[in-house]
């Protein structure tokens, strides 16, 4: 409820600032009046008053002293203030205590409604700020106070396909960290793409702003529901929800998706994207988390959406799937980069044979043997080393037992070596590109939206690519790209300050002459003059 309170010794001064506009069109809801201070002192004691509008001249105080006053006692009151004089000192006064505004009397009505349109906005914007600040600081303690959890590292460890989803790995896996859940269930994988913060934080504030934004995914998608789950980074930095199946609806989801989107927006600052999977075995939500990334990495034109994984179908070429596994097919598949094709065609495979259960351990022993030398011959062709393949030596030491066992085995085996060799491929060839691009483009107005639609990839996506590879934010490397640039033109030109801001793409003059003193320590003239005096 918003609260104005009118001060004027003259009553009709008074009553004439109440009539001259439609307060409570304007958002006030109560309007009080006195006509001397002790009164209005009384009314600030006994309501909260928004805004203050009083006369400096009073006969028994005046208003600076009342809003001296106002300013120790209730500090949330923003004062504006009228006078019969445009003395400056008046004015200097006014400013000195924090006054927002200084109207001379007779006060137009309409340039008094404006005046008090502007404080209504400047509180609501003191509210949010103190509201972020007072959420920050509650996150901040929350995050200072967290442990690894055991939830959290096993499904890190299944997403990355660092625990078998076969024999009795799982089993076990499930049970060391301690998770209501069993190995048959199934889970649904909601993924959260932070696609832009609309606030510059550094590093430490983005890393406790990522904790937030995790925490208010549980309270949004699970807490006070009938769904149970988890919400998880992986080991990729990608935020994930991991729903358990509980009868839930793609109406649910979209709503939920929706209102986090909104939360995101309103208190955190940042836009993000919902990809909400399918219900999914154990077994298989590895891969489908993979499939809703590959949605994230090639989604270039949808912003704070809501998108539902819809499967691709997947063709394995003109050849009939055989009745047996024939791994000779599996060589032009693995060198030509088609993994999803190569793992339909082993399922395809072997569903085939569980149709005809005659499979002998001899057979077995056959296949396991030929997809090592299969995966030996595509590491050698692509000159990778064994050991550069995540739990190579293990999974190469597995018993495999049975049919079942065979096909997650030899699933996790493909993708382990393939994705250590596409993911090669895909960082070192995008990130050289972003950077030639950065360095051509120096002297344009670029963002981190043009660079991402220079590779075709989303923001998102890119941002953590670039930082995986070179350990620095993309927005940091551009805008330090630029500063460099600006300091050799500052060296070797006669360009004003100003026109070096233009050159490298900077209209705002201020901001640019902000981001220059962030990376050298001194603004832009400080530093020509520095060159100048050790010519």
């Amino acid at each position: 409820m918003t609260q104005m309170l009118v001060v004027d010794d003259e009553r009709f001064a008074v009553e004439g600032i109440c009539q001259c506009a439609d307060w409570r069109a304007l958002g006030i809801e109560s309007v009080h009046t006195a006509n001397h201070a002790d009164e209005a002192r009384k009314i600030l004691m006994e309501y909260r008053i928004d805004i203050l509008i009083c006369d400096i001249e009073m006969p028994d105080e005046d208003g600076l002293s009342l809003v001296r006053w106002t300013k120790e006692n209730s500090p949330c009151t923003e004062s504006l203030f009228l006078t019969c004089h445009s003395e400056f000192t008046y004015a200097k006064q006014a400013i000195n205590l924090g006054s927002f505004d200084y109207l001379l009397k007779p006060v137009d009505g309409e340039e008094l409604a404006q005046a008090v349109k502007r404080m209504l906005q400047a509180i609501k914007e003191k509210e949010e700020s103190i509201q972020h600040n007072e959420m920050y600081l509650k996150y901040k303690e929350l995050w200072k106070k967290q442990q690894p959890l055991l939830a959290e590292r096993f499904w890190q460890d299944l997403l990355s396909r660092r625990i078998f989803a076969f024999g009795d790995f799982l089993e076990r896996a499930i049970q060391d960290a301690q998770l209501d859940l069993g190995a048959t269930d199934k889970v649904m994988p909601i993924l959260i793409s932070i696609e832009e913060w609309q606030k510059p934080l550094d590093a430490r504030d983005q890393e406790i702003m990522e904790y937030a934004l995790k925490k208010a995914a549980e309270e949004v998608f699970l807490s006070g529901s009938h769904y149970a789950g988890d919400v998880i980074t992986d080991r990729s930095g990608v935020l994930l929800v991991l729903v358990r199946e509980n009868g839930f609806s793609g109406d649910d989801w979209t709503q939920a998706c929706t209102r986090f989107i909104d939360v995101c927006r309103t208190y955190f600052y940042c836009q993000v994207t919902c990809y909400v999977g399918r219900l999914a075995q154990l077994q298989e939500v590895s891969r489908l988390c993979e499939a809703l990334k590959s949605m994230e990495r090639n989604n270039v034109n949808q912003k704070e959406s809501v998108i539902f994984y819809k499967p691709q179908a997947v063709t394995v070429g003109s050849l009939p799937v055989p009745n047996h596994i024939d791994v000779s097919l599996w060589s032009a598949y693995m060198l030509n980069g088609e993994r999803d094709k190569l793992i339909e065609l082993i399922h395809q495979s072997i569903e085939q044979l569980e149709a005809t259960p005659t499979l002998t351990q001899q057979q077995l022993d056959t296949y396991y043997h030929d997809t090592l030398q299969v995966v030996y011959n595509y590491l050698h062709v692509k000159g990778i080393k064994a050991d550069d393949v995540p739990q190579f030596s293990i999974l190469t030491a597995i018993p495999i037992r049975n049919l079942s066992q065979y096909k997650h085995w030899s699933e996790n085996l493909i993708w382990a070596v393939m994705d250590t060799v596409l993911a090669n491929r895909e960082s070192d060839g995008v990130v050289k590109k972003v950077i030639q691009f950065i360095k051509e483009q120096v002297e344009e107005n670029i963002s981190r939206d043009d660079v991402a639609n220079h590779v075709n990839l989303n923001p998102a996506y890119l941002s953590r690519l670039f930082k995986k590879e070179t350990g620095a934010n993309l927005i940091d490397y551009l805008i330090e790209t630029k500063m460099k640039r600006a300091k050799q033109l500052l060296e070797s030109t006669s360009l004003t300050v100003s026109g070096v801001a233009l050159q490298v793409g900077y209209s705002n003059f201020s901001h640019f002459t902000k981001m220059f003193k962030k990376q050298f320590g001194m603004n832009p003239q400080e530093y020509r003059n520095a060159m100048s005096q050790n010519d």
